[in-house]
């Protein structure tokens, strides 16, 4: 259910595992019927799932819609996913009897294409013969499967938010800054490039430059004086240099 960004890309991975979708259930009619064509499956935009020869229903859904549409499924046999970072395993309590969890811990973005067999997937089930087929699903499309329970998976969403979502605003943020300046983004790709290929090999901490981390406040204050047109981007600027200079103090 679903044919956003991870409905995209598990589906996909899915019938190239060799499973077959049997329908997209979207309540987007072009997004829905583009991916069901795609799959070989059928489309429906009417959601009304009753038990039958399916083996799993991946929800792949809003996080804000998983109650309403659990409350509509009726599976005696099928096993029902959720693919949320955020939402606990409790959601399907008292309403499914076989159900659990399959997220991809991984920035996914619909027609951007993304090696799921590197994806970490993150499972959790309601019992342990579940969570066994689960992890065979899993496992048949990703070589890095875990079992994370719902609290941890919380707090991995969260460092993934931290880490790439964050950091993704404040590379759209100096994108705007640079083309406002007439300066060509492609400068920042090796800078980019480079930080990432550094973390691989030394943490963070060790890894930190620049003049936050000298406390260099003269820079500081000349960097925050060409920001001055730009006051949200000061806001953030001032906020992560101080918590730079808080860090390692």
């Amino acid at each position: 259910m679903g044919s956003g960004n991870v409905a995209w890309h598990l589906s996909r991975a899915f019938v190239s595992g060799r499973h077959i979708i049997h329908t997209v259930y979207s309540r987007n009619e072009f997004q829905g019927k583009e991916l069901a064509n795609m799959l070989n499956a059928s489309y429906t935009s009417n959601f009304s799932f009753c038990d039958n020869a399916t083996d799993f229903l991946i929800l792949a859904i809003d996080d804000s819609a998983l109650p309403e549409i659990i409350n509509k499924i009726q599976a005696d046999n099928t096993i029902v996913l959720h693919t949320s970072g955020s939402i606990g395993l409790d959601v399907f309590q008292n309403k499914i009897k076989y159900y659990g969890v399959l997220y991809p811990f991984q920035t996914l973005t619909r027609g951007f294409e993304t090696d799921i067999a590197n994806v970490p997937l993150c499972i959790e089930a309601s019992d342990k013969q579940v969570l066994t087929q689960i992890y065979d699903l899993a496992y048949s499309i990703s070589q890095k499967v875990f079992s994370i329970d719902s609290e941890k998976r919380k707090i991995l969403h969260l460092a993934g938010i931290l880490s790439n979502n964050f950091i993704n605003h404040l590379v759209a943020r100096t994108y705007d800054y640079l083309e406002k300046n007439e300066i060509d983004k492609e400068l920042l790709f090796p800078l980019l490039n480079e930080t990432l290929n550094k973390l691989r090999k030394i943490s963070p901490r060790d890894a930190q430059t620049g003049p936050a981390r000298r406390k260099n406040l003269d820079i500081l204050v000349k960097h925050k004086a060409l920001l001055e047109e730009e006051p949200e981007l000061k806001k953030l600027y001032s906020l992560i240099s101080d918590s730079i200079i808080a860090y390692y103090s």
